[in-house]
């Protein structure tokens, strides 16, 4: 596997719409979101 480098210190770096970030890697990253928050539930306190 390639080593990519997508995440700096304080985020996703890179100009919206050229590599790393093109609208299928934003569409992924949205989605894994998704799904990681997703899976945490509704927690109330």
């Amino acid at each position: 596997m390639a080593n990519r480098k997508y995440f700096g210190t304080d985020g996703v770096r890179g100009k919206v719409g050229t590599y790393p970030i093109t609208p299928d890697f934003a569409l992924k990253l949205g989605w894994a979101a998704g799904k990681v928050l997703a899976s945490q539930g509704s927690k109330q306190s």
